[in-house]
C-alpha cells in the first residue's frame, strides 16, 4: 500500500469536506491522487499543501477561477509577485465595493428600524410604514 493520507484524514487536516476535495478533483483544481489497490485515494504532502492553500485562498474571498490562477502562479513562481499583486488589487477593489454596498444596506435597515420603532411607540401600527414603502417602491419600479 502507498504511504500517504486517505481522504478523510486529508479533510480533517485541511478543514475541507470530503465532498469538496472530490469536487476540486472533478473540476481539475487539484490532480487526482494515486489510489491503493483497493481503490482508496491516497494523498501525498504536496496534495495536502495544495488543498490547504485552496482553503486559505477561499477564506480570503478568491473565486475558484482566481484560485486556479494563484495555483499556477505558485507553481511557476519565478515572476509571480507582480501578477499576484494585481490579482490582490482587483480583489481588494471588489471587496471595497461590497463593503460600500453593505454600508448602504445597513443605513437603509437602520432607517427602517427607526420607522418601525417610532410607529410602535405611538401604538399606531395599523399599517407598517416599512411594508408600505417597500410596496410603493415595487409599484414605482414596475411603472418605470
Amino acid at each position: 500500500m502507498s504511504t500517504g493520507l486517505q481522504i478523510g484524514k486529508v479533510a480533517k487536516a485541511t478543514g475541507l469536506t470530503v465532498d469538496t476535495i472530490r469536487f476540486y478533483q472533478r473540476i481539475g483544481l487539484v490532480k487526482a491522487p494515486t489510489r491503493t489497490s483497493s481503490g482508496y485515494r491516497v494523498f501525498c504532502a504536496p496534495d495536502v499543501e495544495d488543498l490547504q492553500f485552496i482553503g486559505k485562498a477561499q477564506q480570503l474571498g478568491f473565486s475558484l477561477t482566481e484560485i486556479r490562477d494563484l495555483l499556477l502562479l505558485r507553481r511557476n513562481s519565478a515572476h509571480a509577485c507582480p501578477e499576484v499583486r494585481d490579482l490582490i488589487r482587483r480583489k481588494l477593489t471588489n471587496v471595497e465595493e461590497k463593503i460600500a454596498a453593505l454600508q448602504q444596506v445597513h443605513s437603509e435597515l437602520t432607517r427602517a428600524l427607526r420607522k418601525c420603532n417610532g410607529v410602535l411607540q405611538t401604538h399606531a401600527a395599523d399599517c407598517c410604514p416599512v411594508l408600505a414603502q417597500l410596496e410603493a417602491e415595487k409599484v414605482r419600479k414596475a411603472s418605470e
